[in-house]
């Protein structure tokens, strides 16, 4: 199988260079690399051409970088990735991870011998297991849809030996896709900016088509999750998920409970975190995000206003490879 490695990057230049090496080092190296860089200077690709261009000729990979300034965000990004890509598996890598050197090589045996599956992802062996009051409140707070299985993998991945675990969800710091499962399915046209939830969207528009996914806990990387811009994080939570739910949750009493539920416990932690930190910051944040729920998420910092002439595909203007 080949495999197609889509790195959307912006203004780091240092990170992007080692992840490319730590996917040039690979055991099974992918066939290509495709770059959709929106960084404001080219930096990133004079490191990136270099490391290639060492790599001697009769083993060296196809690189195609695009370097656009005006896309926004890493959804968009994977979206001209995406209709760049020619390879059977398409890996969408973020410009902050360091791979093991065997990661593509495990990930290509579990498809070979799992012909059933349309996603399989790396686990993150660096995510470390909250406290256990913050455990507790997930865990009652976070039900049925809104449960994420994502985590427990990566906090306890030693204990699965190796195993497949099925999930509905992906990381986006790494995750591959047969990509013919990925025929007609994009990365949300509203997503713009540092988003927050579209590897869920996406891996929930695959299951909506019968796609099944799976954590290899035998193939890892480790997720050094480069900073955001400043802001307090309960706005974005709220938004991303009641997108998610409007968007792909059929509405039942019992969803539209465990909405409610959902957005309570939010509520309640901004109310914990504002009394312990003296201000009212966090509880203005959660609000705002609960106001944007009655207002197609307007005055979100990642989700761009809908569209009045119906959804877009961000990736249809596709770049010439390059």
């Amino acid at each position: 199988m080949t495999v197609s490695a889509i790195l959307p990057t912006k203004n780091r230049p240092a990170l992007l260079t080692e992840t490319v090496r730590g996917l040039l080092a690979q055991s099974v190296a992918p066939d290509e690399i495709i770059v959709v860089d929106q960084s404001v200077t080219e930096d990133g690709r004079r490191r990136v051409r270099e490391l290639v261009a060492a790599i001697p000729v009769p083993r060296r990979l196809a690189l195609v970088y695009v370097w656009d300034p005006a896309i926004s965000g890493a959804a968009a990004a994977r979206n001209v990735g995406l209709d760049l890509a020619r390879s059977e598996i398409v890996l969408f890598v973020d410009d902050d991870v360091v791979p093991a050197g065997d990661v593509i090589a495990r990930l290509l045996r579990h498809y070979a011998r799992r012909p059933d599956l349309s996603g399989i992802a790396p686990v993150i062996t660096n995510y470390a297991p909250p406290g256990r009051l913050l455990r507790l409140a997930i865990a009652v707070f976070c039900r049925g849809p809104f449960r994420d299985e994502r985590q427990p993998v990566y906090w306890h991945w030693r204990e699965h030996a190796g195993a497949l675990v099925p999930v509905r969800m992906f990381t986006g710091a790494m995750m591959s896709f047969r990509r013919a499962a990925l025929r007609g399915v994009r990365f949300d046209a509203r997503y713009r900016g540092p988003s927050v939830g579209e590897d869920i969207d996406l891996c929930w528009s695959l299951g909506a088509r019968g796609g099944r996914l799976a954590i290899a806990t035998d193939a890892r990387i480790v997720h050094n999750k480069a900073p955001r811009p400043a802001a307090r994080p309960e706005a974005a939570q709220i938004t991303s998920w009641a997108f998610l739910y409007d968007k792909h949750v059929r509405k039942t009493p019992a969803t539209r409970a465990a909405f409610a539920w959902y957005v309570a416990g939010h509520l309640l932690a901004a109310a914990v975190v504002a009394a312990r930190e003296r201000t009212w910051a966090p509880v203005a944040s959660a609000m705002a995000g609960v106001r944007g729920i009655f207002t197609d998420y307007a005055g979100s910092t990642f989700l761009a206003p809908r569209d009045p002439a119906g959804p877009r595909d961000v990736g249809s203007a596709v770049p010439a490879r390059r």
